[in-house]
């Protein structure tokens, strides 16, 4: 069995390395790139859509809040005149009112808690992100600088840095006004 297990083992480590150069890294670099950034698109949008929710929820709060505020104040107008009957009708609008502010209330607190966990999900991602995008700038730095010292063997990195002395410079000037003045006469 232990030939059998080495061979396949073998096959397997194979195959890896056919599809280890097969795949082109910049490639999938690439494709990761655009995926984490997609991903970061869908959350940021997430994001926003429950930040309008939050909003929503906010606002419909305030309401019931005037609106508990106005029945509220329309009760104890209604208990000095002793309007037993207007008290008690009051009472049975503001009871569920309390009711739905309560569940309202932990709605945005829920909303607020899910935000701010979001917005640090996001930040670190963010982050990865970039962190990710500048190796990956880096990676095609290099690489381009490796493909261009195969295309042009024999040229290195420091070519075109060769000083240039005065000199050199102030030979070959004369060397072309004697061109152009050999070539007009």
């Amino acid at each position: 069995m232990s030939i059998l297990t080495r061979i396949f083992r073998l096959f397997k480590a194979d195959i890896h390395g056919v599809m280890d150069h097969i795949e082109d890294q910049g490639l999938l670099l690439k494709q990761h790139l655009r995926d984490m950034e997609e991903s970061l698109v869908q959350k940021e949008a997430k994001l926003k859509q429950m930040c309008f929710a939050r909003d929503q929820a906010r606002q419909n709060y305030e309401k019931g809040k005037k609106e508990n505020d106005k029945l509220e104040q329309d009760l104890e107008v209604a208990i000095r005149k002793d309007r037993d009957d207007i008290a008690r009708m009051l009472i049975k609008k503001i009871k569920p009112l309390a009711r739905i502010q309560l569940e309202r209330s932990s709605h945005i607190e829920r909303l607020d808690h899910e935000i701010g966990r979001l917005n640090e999900d996001i930040e670190q991602k963010r982050l990865q992100y970039e962190r990710l995008r500048q190796q990956a700038a880096i990676f095609f730095d290099r690489a381009e600088k490796q493909n261009e010292g195969q295309r042009w063997p024999g040229m290195h990195a420091n070519f075109g840095a060769h000083k240039i002395s005065d000199e050199e410079i102030e030979l070959e000037l004369l060397q072309r006004k004697e061109a152009l003045k050999g070539g007009a006469a």
